[in-house]
């Protein structure tokens, strides 16, 4: 993430504080824990010799996973059944550290997530240990520039034997993915040099994707449009909201009055299209919004803070929707010309849902003739659809490592790196 919106949501965090204590919005994070839920107190810094220590203070044993990202540099630590005071943030008088940034948020209800976002590749591990009485849960850098490596899930230290209720395991949820096939109806979308329809293509594709989606345990899809009917973009978006869909894929087939041009593409939302989007959400619910924000309940009738709090909401997608779009992009290079070295973005008002990471894959150029022969047949559409669906697979994975509740998902799980 760029400079720019590093300053921006730390802005808008400060914001929103400050406009709570002024009383424009209920800003009340839960200090007290629930039931069986670890509470952390303070978390803060400390250089030793060649090693840095981020120092989680608790007040019980937690389990907790530990991984990163890259492309920005970030250590992800997830804390099972654990909630903060609703005030932690790096001490101001920390040595120089390679920490650059620190965030969180719960997660399902029931988890936290503490991302620290870091100024170069480090090594991390964690530890758990118990001092007076109090819990503290360690993880230390080691400055060698050298990659992270991800470290299991760490068990609780021992506790004084308790007679343990039986409970149902949690159950997991299926990994949602939206899938919509370009234009329908009396829209036929671009037509090619022998009479092929974009409509009729993209429709077969999305069918095919589906279905090796749906092979796949832990996930399943479900198309916005599954015969030849007309849907608004608006629509579109409803449906994948309606059935809380985790991805939106947008298929279709592009077009160029050169018909030599060739090749596939991947479009993620623009900044424009974002900003439009902010407008039309604030506009529907002029009055009130209620956005969940780093753990703590946001309830808003300040138009300014609505405005600021949904464009944290939509950045996040965003991001996710560019990490999806990269590896699908990566997949249709093994399949086809790649029209564009890297991933586009552009204002197309289906990408527009703000909560959804989302993506355009424009499969191929049906203005080609080449390309619109390839389009008719079922092994291009085919190979698309695969493409497709092992980018979408090799995000899911490292969103598993990320996200407890979509993973063993069955898939062949690749070390994340």
């Amino acid at each position: 993430m760029d400079l720019k919106n590093q300053q921006r949501r730390k802005f808008v965090l400060k914001l929103a504080q400050s406009i709570g204590a002024l009383g424009a919005v209920s800003y009340a994070p839960k200090i007290i824990a629930k039931d069986n839920n670890a509470l952390i107190t303070s978390l803060a810094i400390h250089s030793g010799r060649n090693k840095q220590h981020v120092v989680i203070e608790l007040d019980r044993s937690v389990e907790h996973k530990l991984f990163t990202l890259s492309s920005p540099d970030r250590i992800v630590l997830d804390i099972h059944s654990a909630q903060t005071n609703g005030n932690l943030k790096l001490n101001p008088e920390r040595p120089k550290t390679l920490v650059s940034r620190l965030r969180y948020a719960t997660r399902n209800n029931n988890d936290l997530r503490i991302v620290l976002d870091m100024a170069n590749k480090t090594k991390a591990q964690t530890k758990l240990t118990k001092v007076n009485g109090k819990y503290r849960l360690e993880v230390v850098l080691d400055d060698k520039n050298a990659v992270v490596a991800a470290a299991p899930i760490k068990k609780a230290a021992a506790k004084k034997p308790v007679v343990a209720k039986k409970t149902k395991a949690r159950k997991r949820r299926n990994f949602v993915v939206a899938i919509d096939p370009g234009h329908g109806g009396h829209d036929s979308g671009a037509v090619g040099k022998h009479g092929t329809y974009e409509k009729d293509v993209v429709l077969k594709i999305s069918r095919r994707l589906k279905t090796r989606i749906d092979r796949t345990k832990g996930m399943e899809a479900f198309l916005t449009r599954p015969k030849d009917k007309y849907l608004t973009l608006r629509q579109r978006i409803d449906l994948a909201q309606a059935k809380n869909a985790d991805l939106f894929i947008s298929v279709h087939a592009d077009a160029n009055t050169n018909k030599n041009v060739n090749g596939s593409s991947v479009y993620v939302l623009s900044e424009k299209g974002a900003s439009s989007e902010m407008a039309r959400w604030l506009a529907r619910n002029e009055n009130e919004i209620d956005i969940r924000l780093a753990g703590a309940e946001v309830h808003s009738n300040n138009k300014v803070l609505s405005k600021v709090l949904l464009d944290l909401t939509q950045s996040a997608a965003i991001d996710d929707s560019v990490e999806l779009a990269e590896q699908v992009l990566s997949e249709l290079g093994t399949v086809n010309r790649l029209a564009r070295k890297g991933v586009e973005s552009a204002n197309f008002g289906v990408l527009r849902s703000p909560d959804i990471p989302s993506m355009l894959v424009e499969t191929a150029f049906i203005s080609n003739p080449e390309e619109e022969r390839k389009l008719k047949t079922a092994k291009y559409q085919n190979q698309i659809a695969e493409a497709v669906y092992r980018g979408i697979r090799s995000y899911k994975v490292a969103l598993d490592e990320r996200d407890p509740r979509y993973a063993d998902s069955g898939m062949n799980h690749q070390p994340h790196s």
